[in-house]
């Protein structure tokens, strides 16, 4: 049987909302394989497929209007820079693609799968709630797109005490304070002529005043399908030492509170309890339960305390989009006779 001359580019998938993992705002975009001709025919094996895939401005795909994301690849996955591929921010672009044979043979375009560049809605900032004087911590930043996305970024940072100095990577480097000192780190970033500026507060610790160190690694991972009710679970590293650099003894007892906040600098008056005193280093919890709102940004942060009655500072608080859908609706009703 004469097999026909093109081949057939699958539709492209929608993974173009979901980022990349670098400090630039990138997308990655997937598509399905091609194995066959338009007439369900195997494409032979000894003939290998590359994939062009383009973007546009032009609904109606005008040739001279394609412009490529990835040319060539045997990949069926791409990640780019929407800023550096030159889509404006804002407007929509239209994304197709094609299949290449090794003899040279093409498909047509495939139907265009269409996209909203998202716009730079604000900025998060993450920083250590606490550092020893004479020590280093690092400062991180991550935008929220109009679409829903977070993705970490790499903005102008600025502090300007003469207690800490802070480099264009973030890395905040204390100086020696007499007596507890709060500094206040900066961060702005721009995207396509919107600029966002977000600021955290770091208390640089005398060493000569003794406490607990904070809860360091706190993530919040859910929800957890094998529950009934999909609890989100907030969890964090066991708190062993002091700020001195001296361990914890065996014998003494350290506990956790953990908080939830909308307030991104974690004042002490906004903080909700998500679990008091627990001996545990993670807590279960049920956004709806807790009050918040879907697709709401909240703040997670935990402290410690030992035995003896030191408290940690706060940890670096942690961003995330609520992602609850609200109460159940009621089950098992009945009328029962009396």
């Amino acid at each position: 049987m004469k097999k026909s001359r093109v081949v057939l580019l699958a539709c492209l998938v929608s993974a173009l909302a979901l980022p990349g993992l670098s400090k630039a705002e990138t997308r990655t975009i997937t598509w399905s394989a091609v194995t066959t001709y338009v007439d369900g025919t195997p494409i032979e094996s000894d003939r290998y497929i590359t994939y062009n895939i383009y973007w546009t401005s032009d609904a109606g795909l005008s040739a001279d209007s394609l412009r490529p994301l990835v040319s060539s690849t045997r990949q069926t996955t791409a990640t780019f820079d929407p800023d550096l591929v030159g889509m404006a921010r804002g407007t929509t672009v239209y994304v197709t693609g094609e299949t290449v044979l090794s003899t040279g043979e093409k498909s047509s375009l495939t139907p265009t799968y269409l996209w909203a560049v998202p716009t730079l809605s604000e900025q998060f900032i993450g920083c250590p709630s606490s550092l020893n004087e004479g020590e280093s911590g690092v400062c991180t930043a991550t935008a929220l797109w109009s679409d829903g996305s977070m993705t970490p970024v790499s903005p102008l940072w600025s502090e300007g005490s003469p207690y800490a100095s802070i480099g264009s990577d973030g890395v905040l480097t204390t100086t020696a304070v007499s007596g507890d000192q709060p500094v206040t780190v900066t961060a702005d970033y721009t995207s396509a002529g919107v600029t966002r500026t977000a600021s955290a507060t770091v208390m640089i610790v005398d060493r000569s005043i003794v406490t607990i160190t904070e809860p360091k690694n706190v993530t919040v991972s859910g929800p957890l399908a094998e529950s009934p009710s999909l609890p989100i679970l907030l969890a964090w590293d066991p708190v062993a030492g002091y700020t001195d650099g001296s361990p914890i003894p065996t014998s003494t007892i350290v506990n956790y509170s953990a908080y939830w906040t909308t307030d991104s600098t974690l004042s002490e008056t906004s903080l909700k309890p998500l679990a008091s005193s627990i001996l545990f280093t993670s807590v279960y919890f049920d956004p709806t339960a807790q009050g918040m709102n879907r697709n709401q940004r909240v703040f997670f942060t935990v402290r410690a305390k030992d035995s003896s009655g030191k408290y940690s500072p706060l940890s670096t608080s942690v961003p995330w989009k609520v992602t609850n859908t609200g109460p159940s609706p009621p089950r098992n009703g009945r009328i029962i006779k009396k």
